[in-house]
């Protein structure tokens, strides 16, 4: 069974399950009394409300931020609108990381959060500059039809966050990425590695030319069966 996921769709699950009690006792009212409000405003400002959610992220994200405080929680917020790209890189290339970087094993689990937040950050800034926008305007669709019950598998199998995230890979598993991507990418998550470890000079925390590459052919395979695997739950 998958584990219950820390995040902001606790809060739109409410929100989305208040929001059609309030817009199903208007239509009540509407239909009994003939008011002002015509059947066909209703919808659309139903649709226009549940449309509305994904601009409230920060405020969703501040609730949850305060519970899990007052709660004394320690999880971390994997699908803030900052923090949800780098969820999805793990979820989708965690195996061939472990199998290209030694550092998964040597360092744990920390540092393979920051190679997988390293990756998210080169394609936010050379493939998809507006991924966070519109992964989380997907996250929240996904919310307001799961609420409480979303986990990371419920993300995967979204048409709307598939689209976004073979978008993002494209170039990473393109004929010429290994010999074309390998260096940049590997530059980049060395730079996100080495900020958040607050290192400054060569340490084996840091990544390789070679390594890089390694995952790289890895890739598109893991790709294949992480998207298909979804497909299939």
């Amino acid at each position: 069974m998958s584990e219950l996921l820390r995040g902001p769709h606790h809060c739109v699950g409410i929100a989305t399950s208040v929001t059609e009690r309030i817009f199903h006792f208007l239509k009540t009212r509407a239909e009994a009394q003939s008011g002002t409000l015509s059947l066909a405003d209703l919808g659309v400002l139903r649709q226009q409300f549940l449309a509305s959610l994904p601009k409230a992220s920060n405020y969703f994200e501040g609730v949850d931020r305060q519970y899990n405080e007052a709660s004394a929680a320690t999880a971390p917020e994997s699908v803030s609108r900052e923090n949800i790209l780098a969820t999805l890189v793990f979820a989708c290339t965690h195996k061939a990381a472990r199998t290209a970087f030694p550092q998964a094993d040597h360092i744990g689990i920390n540092w393979l959060n920051q190679l997988c937040g390293g990756i998210a950050r080169y394609i936010r800034q050379q493939i998809c500059t507006d991924a966070n926008d519109r992964l989380n305007k997907a996250y929240f669709e996904v919310a307001g039809r799961l609420g409480a019950k979303l986990v990371v598998a419920d993300l995967l199998t979204d048409e709307g966050v598939q689209r976004v995230l073979r978008e993002c890979f494209l170039p990473l598993i393109a004929k010429d990425a290994v010999d074309r991507v390998a260096e940049p990418l590997c530059d980049a998550v060395n730079s996100h590695i080495a900020g958040r470890r607050g290192i400054s000079k060569a340490d084996p925390s840091k990544v390789t030319e070679a390594e890089m590459k390694k995952f790289l052919t890895f890739l598109p395979p893991q790709l294949t069966l992480a998207f298909s695997a979804q497909a299939a739950a």
